[in-house]
């Protein structure tokens, strides 16, 4: 007997909805369903797409735990949620990182992850591809990654947390960092951060990175990594977001952020945008 081919449900904002239209072209997979926060809108995006809609999370991914969910819409991927998803015969997965107080992500960050990530640059093909020249040419000595994004494509928490949890798996964690921050306020929270960043970070042996990040911009994730004898730029290149995502939901590789670090970076940052000054990650995770 045939395997059953998977499906999909996705909880998107309205403005996403050109966004899935190309994921749901490049992943050659059958939406079965739609939800999303802005109630006046649901009607229209479930004509758009012919398919049922659903108006709470919580219920689309219950009704159809036997399709895979995506989970666009920025913020809607909380901690509430994820005991039930965790439950899920079938995988979530998320272009919004968790969203919540630092408490709550902290303790949510030691158990099983409710939902993968996507797409994360450590899981990229360009990054695979690269690590044969690392490995050969040695580990970097400085490094300059970019990621930017439209608002539709994600938010400047989603860009801060992929950089972040790459620039950790390549170098190991940083001893300070330090970040400014162009917006109309700094948030109270990480996942709120919108507009854009500059973070400086400083490791052991006075290695040294840079990221530029934002989520008013368009889609680039590229990284320049220098070696003392030896220079290796990498990135997406002409890949759309969509063609990123939509092999992303395919993929069966699982390998999870370390989110306690990453988180405790993206707080770090976070914390030296409001403050002015430098800031120790190793003393934010002591917070917890």
């Amino acid at each position: 007997m045939a395997e059953k081919k998977p499906t999909l449900v996705v909880w998107i904002a309205p403005e996403q909805a050109e966004l899935l239209r190309e994921v749901v072209s490049a992943s050659k997979m059958k939406l079965v369903a739609i939800g999303t926060t802005n109630q006046s809108d649901l009607p229209a995006l479930g004509d758009a797409f012919k398919v049922e809609t659903c108006s709470d999370i919580r219920s689309l991914a219950t009704t159809y735990d036997d399709a895979i969910l995506w989970i666009a819409e920025p913020q809607a991927y909380e901690v509430s949620l994820s005991e039930l998803l965790r439950h899920r015969p079938w995988q979530t997965v998320t272009t919004t990182p968790l969203s919540g107080s630092m408490d709550a992500l902290v303790d949510e960050a030691g158990k099983t992850p409710a939902a993968k990530f996507i797409p994360l640059m450590r899981r990229s093909a360009s990054y695979s591809e690269a690590q044969d020249d690392i490995e050969q040419f040695g580990q970097p000595i400085s490094a300059h990654c970019t990621m930017t994004c439209s608002s539709v494509e994600g938010t400047l928490w989603a860009r801060l947390f992929d950089a972040m949890d790459f620039i950790h798996g390549l170098f190991g964690p940083p001893e300070v960092v330090q970040a400014f921050l162009h917006s109309n306020r700094v948030p109270e929270e990480p996942s709120d951060l919108r507009g854009h960043m500059s973070v400086n970070l400083q490791f052991q042996n006075n290695r040294v990175a840079t990221l530029l990040l934002s989520d008013q911009s368009s889609w680039k994730r590229e990284t320049l990594m220098i070696n003392e004898d030896h220079s290796l730029t990498f990135g997406d290149g002409e890949t759309t977001p969509a063609k990123l995502i939509a092999d992303s939901i395919h993929s069966c590789e699982t390998t999870s952020a370390d989110a306690p670090r990453v988180l405790a970076l993206c707080e770090a940052a976070r914390l030296s945008c409001l403050t002015g000054a430098s800031e120790r990650p190793s003393r934010v995770l002591e917070m917890f």
